[in-house]
């Protein structure tokens, strides 16, 4: 009686709690997803901390990622059905979640918002965030990549007046025009020691592209003929091809800005570093890096200069006389994903950190402009009387809104990112000075034209047939076990042995259903997926034979790849081996304090591939790399082993990770790190071989060498055998070196063949092309092994017949 009673007071208790108006019972609590960190973040956390006072009811759950895993982690959210309430979306990234349906349609909830006026935003950055004319994104802040940092004692010094926004640039320099000419500024702020080095730049975009791109959009040049959904590219469009020269030999001829190298490679430094250092005396960049300008050039310390900023040069047309302005720019907002449970409130925190509350925040503490115009024309942007002495610079950010009137922003398709990636990899050679940009925009546009005429081809594609696959799908299954185990069931056995099997296979049912579910399963899915177009999150389409097709003859990164892979593998497995057996017997010796060393050796096998990736890229930096410094001495004069010329045949350190002939063998340079794995199977073959059989030879009169020869290599060869295959299956699958060093390049020279198979997954979304790359490197492991399989016959075991 005293249970029943207790149930029907439970039930009540949950019955009235079900009654209680929402906002008594547990708040709504949204996630919010954004990629700002370090101040930017500690803005957003007291905005949201504030939009919490004024809703009660809602509670924020604010988490950040890296920008360049976001979208990444944000798609996998997506398809795993776990995705935030609201995200940070920018423009380039929009159109990918939109085509998907993934993101709410904001002009409905615009329209049923009183006193919303979406007129009052920069009309640039609202009809980006467009798609098929509907707005998905609501823009938080614009950022106009035409702003020019600049150091006012060093244009006094030079003689040079400060600029006031009005200048042009020129191919070559017009000294006549003194600082309205941005050409003739770079070249007197450029500043050389005696021996010619370049102590002081001139000028340094905060990346190369920057740069270029304000040359060729200030030109009136477009990389594309329809940003939203394009199927022409310009690059070889000749004032685009001059553009890339022209910002080529700025660095490499004029040295009046840093190469790509020395951008990327000086002590790690980037632009923004240099230009507080005092080591170049303009940058180009987006107004997100005041923040850190501010804190590190705080007036009254010894290390503060005077600084502003101004508009990035324009371009005039010597035969109209006219004069263009454009940049590029970025931008960002947020968007409603179509999943969340709460789209009203998603959508009162949308307008809360995209309108004023969030935009007066970041917009006091330097960090964004705010997309609507009275904001970035009002006082929380601008500085006024009112405003902190530390907050006053830069005092002339009132250009910023006349560089949002003059952006250009990047192509919004979301296939721009794939086919402008094959483009923009064959231009690296181009900054380093080591092919002409026609040659190079020339290539990099067929072959990106190919890839876009399949991606348009593509959207014509049937559905996958479920049905079809599932029956495959459970015939390749079938045929598997049967495959395994239909030898067995063919043999007779007693009574007591079909007991004992069963039972058998009673304890081994986990392991067997593991194995089905989250291996044997998974891979044939990933087989029926090689034969579609697959993004994880909209219905697959059947492709037949098309992603193989593609590999094999259409993708000419594909055969990259290859040849990269197959390189690093036939140098750094035998070269690995050699080392790995050199040590083992250095290790074998019977020496005090022995198991300490075999410690120290080992211990790189154990330490992070990450980490150890970190340290190597320091190793490797040209200027105050340990490797530099070993071979050409600290101050870089000095030739060690005589290799200068071959390394560094201009005169300059080498880059170890920049220079297209050095990245590849540096990294496997890098791999003889890790060779302690083998080094201890090695060992462990090593001591397993009698002392009596080496007494033997010694008897007989064998030297050191041809005990080596005649004993130890053969008893260890089983050892060396397996060390081989693991060796080859591990290098064909190498990834983490380039993706944390190099990220495929320099010219695709370190583009290793996962590293590929990533980027097409995760990068490009591409999983059914991703699943046929995975089928053809599990092929190519399979062939090498059986191919390495008939050197067993020289393998030495033991006791065996």
């Amino acid at each position: 009686m005293r249970r029943f009673v207790l149930l029907l007071t439970t039930l009540a208790l949950v019955a009235g709690m079900a009654m209680l108006p929402t906002s008594a019972r547990a708040a709504v609590e949204l996630r919010l997803v954004v990629w700002d960190g370090d101040e930017s973040l500690r803005v957003l956390q007291q905005v949201t901390r504030d939009f919490e006072r004024a809703h009660p009811g809602i509670k924020v759950r604010l988490e950040n990622v890296d920008y360049r895993y976001f979208f990444q982690r944000l798609l996998t959210q997506i398809a795993g059905n776990s995705a935030p309430d609201v995200a940070m979306l920018d423009p380039q990234n929009m159109q990918m979640f939109a085509k998907r349906g993934t993101l709410l349609p904001l002009d409905p909830l615009i329209a049923e918002t009183p006193d919303f006026r979406l007129e009052e935003y920069y009309e640039p950055i609202v009809s980006v965030h467009r798609w098929e004319g509907t707005l998905y994104v609501l823009p938080r802040d614009i950022a106009p990549i035409g702003l020019i940092y600049y150091n006012k004692r060093l244009f006094r010094e030079a003689g040079l007046a400060e600029p006031d926004g009005s200048w042009t640039w020129d191919f070559e320099p017009r000294p006549e025009l003194g600082s309205r000419c941005f050409t003739h500024v770079m070249s007197r702020l450029t500043r050389r020691d005696a021996g010619g080095k370049v102590r002081q730049w001139g000028f340094a975009p905060s990346w190369t592209g920057a740069f270029t791109d304000t040359v060729v959009f200030s030109q009136g040049a477009r990389y594309v003929d329809d940003p939203e959904a394009f199927d022409r590219m310009n690059f070889t469009d000749p004032r685009v091809v001059r553009a890339f020269d022209f910002v080529a030999s700025l660095a490499n001829e004029k040295k009046w800005m840093p190469s790509q190298s020395e951008l990327t490679s000086v002590v790690q430094s980037t632009a923004v570093d240099l230009f507080i250092s005092q080591r170049v005396a303009m940058y180009q960049c987006g107004i997100w890096d005041v923040p850190k300008i501010r804190k590190a050039l705080q007036p009254g310390s010894p290390d503060f200069f005077e600084w502003d900023i101004t508009l990035a040069p324009g371009y005039k047309d010597p035969v109209t006389g006219t004069v263009s302005r454009a940049a590029p720019t970025g931008g960002s907002g947020y968007g409603v994903l179509a999943s969340t449970r709460y789209p009203k409130e998603a959508w009162l925190l949308t307008q809360w950190m995209a309108g004023e509350p969030g935009m007066r925040a970041m917009a006091k503490a330097g960090i964004a402009q705010p997309a609507i115009k009275r904001l970035a024309q009002g006082e929380d942007w601008i500085p006024g009387p009112n405003t902190p002495l530390e907050q006053r610079y830069p005092a002339n950010r009132i250009v910023t809104d006349v560089a949002a009137q003059q952006v250009v922003f990047p192509p919004t398709a979301d296939y721009w990112m794939e086919v402008s990636g094959l483009v923009f990899s064959k231009t690296e050679p181009i900054y380093l000075g080591t092919a002409t940009a026609e040659e190079a925009l020339t290539e990099g546009q067929r072959i990106a034209s190919t890839r876009l005429e399949t991606i348009l081809k593509e959207e014509a594609l049937p559905p996958f047939d479920w049905r079809i696959g599932g029956v495959a799908g459970f015939a390749l299954l079938a045929a598997t076990i049967a495959w395994v185990y239909g030898p067995e069931l063919r043999k007779k056995r007693s009574s007591a042995q079909r007991l004992e099997n069963r039972l058998s296979l009673l304890f081994l049912s986990p392991w067997i259903l593991g194995t089905l579910f989250f291996a044997v399963g998974p891979m044939i899915f990933s087989l029926l997926m090689s034969f579609s177009k697959w993004d994880i999150i909209q219905a697959a389409d059947y492709r037949g034979l098309g992603n193989y097709n593609e590999a094999l003859f259409q993708d000419p990164r594909f055969w990259t790849t290859v040849k990269v892979t197959g390189v690093y593998t036939l140098v750094s497995v035998p070269l690995g081996m050699v080392f790995a057996l050199a040590l083992a017997l250095l290790l074998n010796t019977k020496v005090r304090g022995m198991p300490i060393y075999r410690t120290f050796f080992y211990l790189p096998a154990l330490a992070s591939a990450v980490a150890s990736a970190l340290i190597w890229r320091k190793i490797f930096q040209p200027e105050g790399g340990l490797l530099n410094a070993a071979l050409f001495g600290s101050d870089g004069r000095g030739d060690l082993f005589g290799v200068a010329s071959w390394l560094a045949p201009g005169g300059e350190l080498p880059n170890w990770l920049g220079d297209e002939r050095l990245a590849l063998p540096s990294l496997i340079i890098m791999s003889l790190w890790g060779v302690g794995g083998s080094m201890v199977i090695l060992l462990a073959g090593l001591q397993g071989i009698p002392d009596y059989y080496y007494e033997a030879a010694t008897l007989d009169g064998a030297g050191i060498w041809s005990k080596f020869r005649v004993v130890t290599l053969p008893l260890v060869s089983p050892s060396l055998f397996f060390t081989l295959i693991t060796g080859v299956i591990g290098s064909l699958q190498v990834f983490t070196q380039a993706f944390v060093m190099t990220q495929g390049g320099p010219n695709d020279s370190t583009r290793f063949y996962m590293l590929h198979l990533y980027d097409q997954s995760f990068g490009s979304l591409r999983m059914g092309y991703a699943s046929a790359l995975a089928w053809l490197l599990f092929v190519a492991v399979f062939v090498a092994t059986r191919l390495q399989w008939r050197l067993n016959k020289y393998v030495y075991y033991e006791g065996a017949a």
